[in-house]
């Protein structure tokens, strides 16, 4: 064991360095597999992200005494770039995170990704995707935050194309929007090095960045790394790549990254900008509170015309963003912590619903929502895991999401400027009640409403639940309802540290978490107390219910309608829960913007390739082949710069 440990690099035998490299050559070895044996890269997948999972819960158990830093390139005696690593809760948050749902996905994809020819490449492309997530979460300076960061980016792309036909073009616009992303993390990474030298790197400081002593530099600076993170977790107006690629992305595709890894990434990166880099500024938090709201509200409407359920899921994992968005944005610790426990509800909520979407689909043999129904019977695990997760999404209490909603509507009480506070509330208030109608919508239409004629649901050989794939959606909504029940358990351990000043604010009983404050009474939640409340009130009703009927005996018949009675294979008489909301796109204003929206009024991508190919084509027509042409405007060109010089210079 010596000889081996001599033999292993120093770099390699570092803690920190583990997860990572794991990561990195379990990826390699599945990809050298991948057209010999499925099985193994299933197999490597599995051993992988469990181990990578177990290190990181280790690390976490330990994050005061490690510490990673080795010069990695060296420009100048003043300029030298570090690799430098060490861990925060809050980064092992992303690190965990990305783990534990590559875990999960791998499981969900043994039966989901069976038989595709590309099966052993989309292990592969996952495992280096968690070690991309990896290194994010440890990554102690932004220059190896962008290292990881690139990475992911690069196995959506390549996981996107592993989709139908018609993929390649969403890819391409993620690939494009997300890519701008970057270059403007990479900008002010430049930036940030010119003003300060590489320190002004570092994501450990004792006294952070002032935007406003930097002056416009800062404040540009500001911006590039917001748009970075927005980008990544998908906020309007950078929102739409998420969408494009709902349709025809694998499913376990669309619950591993846009659900999970990239909205972890996103939104780590916002607090990352308001917590360790620069000192909160009330002008850029209001920015992103207006950003918060409207991403809220546009993408629940988008959401609500939908008749495909994986792109309805996409527009709602916007929406959703916008909760995070608005809490980080408020800049108080309460409003902090819940954006960023949001973040972690969303990933885990999220991911359930898209897998839940895949159960379906493989069921019904489609994804639009017209075709499904009658599957509460045959699919009772998915169905009862997609109604937790629809209600935690919902912000139905006492479940997640209900609980970090609540600390980000405290946060928004308590900006310094009350009643646009109130706007803001209000507005996520409209926004949950909207979440929970489509999803009434999507209950009713996958599993409640009768099946439509001739599916599966509705014949003799009806689907059955698989193993593989259920497993998973039960981790999950067990989840959403031990941390809505116990919200202390994130709270406590994990955001309170990571929010500086926070502690005292928030606390924990032992029926869960108490949030006082500027608010007084209105920060009050107790989930114990209030989950016996709402089982009362069922119990309740229930026996209301049984003397109701018991008193009178309920007569039941067929539907008789227009003459005719109603068969039940008859779909001349069955209301899709497409139907539900159809009378939107005729309310006024409202109606006119959804139709725009559908259209692309709100896709940055959309209008800059329009506006984009007109400004080529203005080029291209200059481009005659004429190389005297070309001279004279080169020569043109020297004149102008020399002029500009020669002014410059006083002369």
């Amino acid at each position: 064991m010596a000889m081996m440990a001599m033999l292993i690099p120093e770099v390699v035998q570092d803690p920190l360095m583990l997860p990572i490299v794991l990561a990195l050559v379990v990826g390699a070895l599945a990809y050298l597999c991948s057209r010999v044996s499925p099985l193994a890269c299933k197999l490597l997948a599995l051993v992988g992200s469990a181990l990578v999972l177990w290190f990181g819960i280790a690390i976490a158990g330990r994050t005061t005494d490690l510490v990673f830093s080795r010069e990695w390139i060296s420009l100048t005696k003043d300029i030298a770039f570090v690799v430098d690593l060490a861990p925060s809760p809050l980064g092992m948050v992303v690190l965990i995170g990305g783990a534990a749902f590559s875990l999960l996905i791998t499981i969900y994809s043994f039966r989901a990704m069976a038989g595709k020819y590309w099966e052993g490449k989309f292990y592969a492309y996952l495992l280096w995707a968690m070690a991309g997530c990896s290194i994010v979460g440890l990554a102690d300076n932004l220059l190896v935050l962008l290292v990881g960061w690139e990475l992911v980016t690069l196995m959506l792309f390549l996981m996107v194309n592993q989709g139908r036909r018609g993929a390649e073009a969403g890819g391409a616009k993620t690939y494009g929007i997300l890519g701008f992303a970057d270059a403007c993390l990479l900008l002010a990474i430049v930036l940030l090095v010119a003003e300060g030298g590489t320190g002004n790197l570092a994501l450990t400081r004792e006294k952070l960045l002032s935007a406003s002593a930097m002056g416009p530099m800062g404040y540009f600076i500001y911006v590039l790394i917001m748009i970075a993170g927005l980008a990544k977790a998908g906020a309007i107006p950078l929102h739409t790549w998420i969408p494009s690629i709902a349709e025809d992305a694998p499913t376990p595709v669309m619950a591993l990254l846009p659900a999970a890894m990239d909205k972890l990434l996103g939104i780590y990166l916002l607090a990352v900008l308001v917590l360790r880099l620069f000192s909160p500024d009330q002008a850029m938090g209001t920015v992103m509170m207006i950003v918060g709201a409207v991403t809220i509200i546009a993408a629940v409407l988008m959401a609500m015309m939908q008749h495909n359920l994986k792109k309805l899921l996409s527009f709602h994992a916007v929406s959703q963003v916008g909760y995070m968005v608005l809490g980080i944005g408020t800049g108080t610790p309460i409003g902090i912590i819940g954006g960023l426990f949001h973040m972690l509800n969303h990933a885990i909520y999220k991911s359930n619903l898209f897998l839940m979407s895949g159960a379906v689909g493989r069921a019904t043999g489609s994804d639009e929502i017209e075709d499904m129904g009658g599957l509460a019977r045959s699919l009772p695990v998915t169905f009862i895991c997609g109604l937790i997760a629809a209600m935690a999404i919902s912000g139905v209490p006492p479940l997640n999401g209900f609980a970090s909603k609540w600390l980000v509507y405290q946060g928004a009480l308590q900006v310094p400027n009350h009643s646009l506070g109130v706007t803001f509330v209000v507005v996520a208030v409209f926004g949950s009640a909207l979440t929970l109608a489509s999803f009434v919508k999507v209950i009713y239409s996958a599993f409640l409403s009768p099946a439509p004629k001739g599916a599966a649901s509705a014949t003799k050989k009806r689907p059955r639940e698989n193993f593989f794939m259920a497993a998973p959606m039960v981790v999950l909504a067990l989840a959403c309802v031990v941390l809505g029940l116990c919200p202390g358990l994130a709270i406590d351990n994990i955001f309170s540290p990571a929010v500086s000043g926070a502690a005292e604010e928030i606390t924990t009983t032992g029926t869960g978490a108490v949030v006082t404050g500027i608010t007084g009474d209105l920060g009050l939640w107790s989930p114990s107390q209030a989950t016996i409340l709402i089982l009362i009130g069922i119990v309740l009703g229930l026996i209301l219910v049984a003397i109701i009927t018991g008193l009178k005996k309920v007569r039941v018949v067929r539907p008789f309608l227009g003459g005719e009675i109603a068969g039940a294979s008859d779909d001349r008489f069955r209301v899709p829960g497409t139907h539900f909301y159809e009378t939107m796109d005729r309310i006024p204003i409202v109606g006119t913007l959804l139709k725009h929206g559908q259209q692309g009024a709100m896709d940055l991508y959309h209008w800059l390739s329009r506006y984009g190919q007109t400004f080529i084509d203005v080029l291209r027509s200059g481009h005659t082949g004429l190389v005297n042409l070309y001279v004279a405007w080169c020569l043109l060109g020297i004149a102008v710069t020399l002029v500009y010089l020669l002014i410059s210079a006083g002369i």
